[in-house]
């Protein structure tokens, strides 16, 4: 239009290049505010102004950089060849409150200046912090280069490392060293891992500083603390100094701590540390608060896992990551490169999955049917490499399973003989773990079947009924120093057992009754852990005086009860606490008689064919000071189910050091057959030693009838 005269503003001096959230700025003479914008052009005298939980970054034309604190407000001053004033001339700023980090620029020829309420200062310090608070107090904080401070006329050069304060209408006080950046705890940098939508918390932690009063902790998206997620004050003196920030969601972050003196004056930051929260994802697997948790296998990957090493229960693993192995396992994840980094632990469990064994008798055998399934029920395609069958009581499971259109795997199992009955009984193991146990009883109008129709010889089987060989093997010592002693194996019975044995001692001129006895025993089960039993002893041959009837026969009785306890739950492996006390009648000579206790541990092994069985005890006598250690070990072959082979070494030996004892050893061998719930055993030892003879009698042999067709049969 005609007249109108059109003013073009050239660049401008600074630009906006960073606002969190919000940001106030105001034109120069204007008087409203308005939000301001990333990239938004500041010219000379323009005003900014951060909110409570808000910052902002200023860059200048010559990159020279200034960080705004909450709550600052800077007025902006262009570079003007005109002006006199040294603050208004280097084109700086005004700070008239908040806090304000200056990063001078690498080419800017001239100190950078800030004007405060109570002094200016005139920076060559690529990192500088200056402030003013509520009092209108100016606080100068100087980690690079030196800065001049002026107010009331006097000027002070404030070095690298120090900071100084002005009050207003005062001149500045003396420099002093600012507090040391204090370490962090856990190495500078940490790698989190993200299980669900509502983020991580990351603790931050570092050592303390001598001259610090707080420290003041950020965390923050970009490595110029710009993008502020966290920040705290934490007071010094504390036991524990930490801050945890919240709910971290996937990405970088970085965090700085700074210790601030009583003065007020914030020392040098931190080295930078660097946090990573990376997202799990799962392919087989269920993600909770715990960790992963998935039946069969886990299958998961780790977003940015380029630069971690992964560690699966200590040893170096791939990515990305799959475990198959039943049991809870710990996967660690380090920063590569960063041997002093703190890992990231993830707990991952692998449950067995859900197996169905279903058996049917099919002419003369057993078909066996096997479903595993998922966590809803539906079938699972495989392969199962970690799916066993395995067939006890000398059942046989045939081999390989058979896939079928359904999706379920067939086979067949021949049944074993038990107790007298033809039973199938199948094991399923995922790995090592056992998931199902079934068992089914053979029709009794069904003959028995060939192992295989190519007639190949039949696998070993184990019949975890054969409980013949799980009885003593050489009985008690004849001499009489222990009478009635417990059964020394770690094997409980499968029923209440019902024995007599009869033990005659062997001379050369024939058999040796009055060194003899006959035992009832009595032992069973009366839970699945505890047995329980009795025994009654007979001595034949004992002569007594009777006043004036002069020497008459007469007969030594002894009983005992007994207790055995089962500690350990392995099918093969047996470890027991035992108790027995035993009284002998005065018809016994005098280191026999009365009473003894007998605390014993037990333990048992069983390998297929194989048993082994060893009891450890401490008999004592109480009021007395006599004591004996028995120590009884056995050994057993079972060449078939019902008949077992065994030998023994027992041995007695004085455990009282101030009363001399006994010392006899005794070996021997035995055998005993089963047929149906009788028991029938004999056995022959040698005593021998320096007190072999006394203890055990020398030669003499055993015969024992037994029967176990009373009470409900338990399985081991």
């Amino acid at each position: 239009m005609p007249g109108t005269v059109l003013r073009i503003k050239g660049d401008p001096d600074a630009r906006l290049t960073f606002i969190r959230p919000e940001v106030n700025s105001k034109r120069a003479g204007k008087v409203d505010w308005f939000q301001a914008n990333t990239g938004q052009g500041l010219w000379r005298l323009d005003s900014v102004n951060t909110l409570r939980e808000a910052g902002a970054e200023v860059t200048f034309r010559d990159l020279t950089r200034l960080q705004m604190n909450e709550n600052a407000l800077v007025v902006i001053y262009g570079q003007s060849t005109q002006a006199t004033d040294k603050v208004k001339k280097s084109g700086a700023v005004e700070l008239l409150k908040g806090e304000l980090s200056v990063s001078l620029a690498e080419l800017r020829g001239e100190p950078v200046g800030v004007r405060m309420p109570a002094a200016t200062v005139a920076a060559r310090s690529k990192d500088l912090l200056v402030g003013v608070d509520g009092q209108q107090m100016s606080r100068v904080s100087v980690y690079d280069g030196q800065a001049e401070v002026s107010a009331q006329g006097q000027n002070v050069q404030v070095p690298k490392d120090h900071g100084t304060r002005v009050e207003k209408g005062k001149m500045p006080e003396k420099p002093r060293l600012l507090p040391e950046a204090p370490a962090w705890a856990g190495g500078v940098r940490s790698v989190r891992l993200l299980l669900d939508d509502k983020g991580v918390d990351e603790e931050l932690a570092w050592a303390p500083v001598k001259e610090a009063a707080s420290y003041r902790v950020e965390l923050a998206r970009d490595e110029r603390f710009n993008d502020r997620v966290h920040g705290e004050t934490v007071q010094a003196g504390q036991e524990s100094l930490r801050s945890v920030a919240r709910a971290l969601l996937p990405g970088r972050y970085f965090a700085r701590v700074r210790a601030v003196d009583a003065a007020g004056l914030v020392g040098r930051a931190s080295a930078v540390r660097q946090v990573e929260v990376m997202r799990v994802k799962t392919e087989r697997g269920t993600v909770g608060p715990q960790g992963i948790r998935g039946a069969q296998r886990l299958d998961f990957t780790v977003e940015g896992a380029e630069a971690l090493d992964f560690r699966l229960d200590g040893a170096p693993t791939t990515h990305p990551i799959r475990v198959e192995s039943v049991g809870t396992h710990t996967l660690e994840l380090l920063p590569r490169g960063v041997p002093d980094a703190r890992p990231e632990k993830l707990t991952l469990t692998v449950v067995p999955p859900r197996v169905d064994v279903d058996v049917e008798p099919v002419a003369g055998a057993f078909r066996v049917k096997v479903l595993v399934l998922d966590e809803r029920g539906k079938p699972l395609e495989g392969p199962f490499a970690a799916l066993k069958l395995r067939g006890l009581h000398g059942t046989q499971v045939e081999e390989p399973l058979q896939r079928q259109a359904d999706g379920s795997l067939l086979t067949r199992a021949l049944p074993g003989m038990r107790h007298g009955e033809r039973v199938a009984s199948v094991e399923a193991l995922w790995g090592d773990t056992p998931v199902q146990q079934v068992n089914a009883l053979a029709p009794m109008e069904q003959a028995p079947v060939p192992v295989s129709v190519a007639a190949e010889p039949a696998p070993p089987v184990r019949d975890a009924g054969a409980e013949v060989a799980l009885m003593p093997l050489l009985g008690a010592p004849s001499g009489g120093l222990v009478e009635a002693a417990p059964l020394p194996t770690a094997f409980l019975p499968q029923a209440w057992l019902f024995e007599v044995r009869t033990q005659p001692g062997l001379e050369s001129e024939g058999l040796d009754m009055a060194r003899g006895r006959t035992t009832l025993a009595v032992e069973g089960r009366v839970s699945e852990r505890v047995a329980l039993g009795t025994a009654l002893a007979m001595r034949p041959g004992v002569l007594m005086r009777g006043g004036a009837t002069g020497e008459v026969p007469g007969t030594a009785l002894s009983a005992s009860l007994s207790a055995r306890v089962r500690l350990t739950d392995h099918p093969d492996f047996r470890l027991l606490l035992a108790f027995d006390g035993s009284f002998a009648s005065s018809r016994f000579d005098e280191e026999a008689r009365g009473l003894r206790l007998r605390p014993a541990v037990l333990a048992g092994l069983r390998r297929e064919r194989w048993a082994f069985s060893t009891s450890q005890a401490y008999a004592l006598r109480p009021g007395g000071a006599e004591a004996t250690w028995d120590s009884a070990w056995q050994v057993w072959f079972l060449p078939l189910p019902m008949l077992s082979l065994g030998a023994g070494l027992d041995a007695l030996v004085g455990a009282t050091p101030r009363v001399p004892g006994p010392l006899g050893l005794a070996a021997g061998v035995g055998a005993r057959l089963k047929l149906g719930g009788f028991e029938l055993g004999t056995s022959v030892r040698r005593g021998f030693g320096p007190d072999g003879a006394r203890v055990w009698g020398g030669w003499s042999g055993q015969l024992t009838l037994g029967w176990s067709g009373l009470g409900a049969r338990l399985l081991q």
